[in-house]
């Protein structure tokens, strides 16, 4: 029982800490790179409409890779891109026409759920990179959450507390112990 309970103490431990590490890494990456995080050269994008369903769910959080010719897309490839209409907004969509070679590419898009293609095209220095296949259902929930300031706070904090209150249970127990050891001791002394 004591095993299981130690084991227990060791996961519970190794979790808080790993909650800890992420959460700061997303953290840091976030505000270091003024954008989304990056894992294993995959840019996590959040995916926060319908427009890509069936193939990418809403609330996914899937993988960008950075191309290094923007202008050599092709038609069928799911891009990342920044609005050609609306400003800071980023958007992840299919290629259905390239338009135009070079420096003029322009690549006409439409979400896979979408009816209509998009009102305008996007012109290849507006391509963020190409999707990866990496897609990660629900977790952009959890990472918009955690790019809050609320966010940020309680995946930071709570880990964090829980982990100190922890540790100060084991070492009062193990205090306790070592009282009850030198009781028992100071008692065989005296008789």
């Amino acid at each position: 029982m004591k095993l299981a309970l130690k084991i227990f103490n060791h996961i519970v431990s190794a979790v808080l800490v790993l909650v800890l590490i992420c959460s700061f890494y997303i953290m840091l990456s976030s505000k270091i790179t003024g954008g989304q995080p990056s894992i294993f050269g995959n840019q996590l994008m959040l995916v926060l409409s319908g427009s890509m369903e069936p193939n990418i769910s809403t609330g996914s959080v899937v993988g960008v890779k950075a191309v290094n010719d923007k202008t050599n897309l092709k038609k069928d490839d799911v891009i990342t891109f920044y609005s050609p209409i609306k400003e800071n907004t980023i958007v992840t969509h299919r290629i259905i026409d390239v338009k135009g070679a070079g420096e003029f590419t322009e690549y006409i898009t439409q979400g896979d759920n979408n009816q209509t293609e998009d009102p305008r095209p996007v012109p290849a220095q507006k391509v963020i990179g190409k999707f990866s296949g990496l897609e990660i259902p629900y977790l952009g929930y959890v990472l918009q959450f955690l790019q809050s300031k609320s966010g940020i706070a309680l995946s930071l904090i709570i880990p964090g507390l829980i982990l100190i209150i922890y540790n100060v249970i084991s070492l009062w127990r193990a205090f306790s112990k070592a009282a009850e050891g030198k009781e028992s001791d100071d008692a065989q002394q005296t008789a």
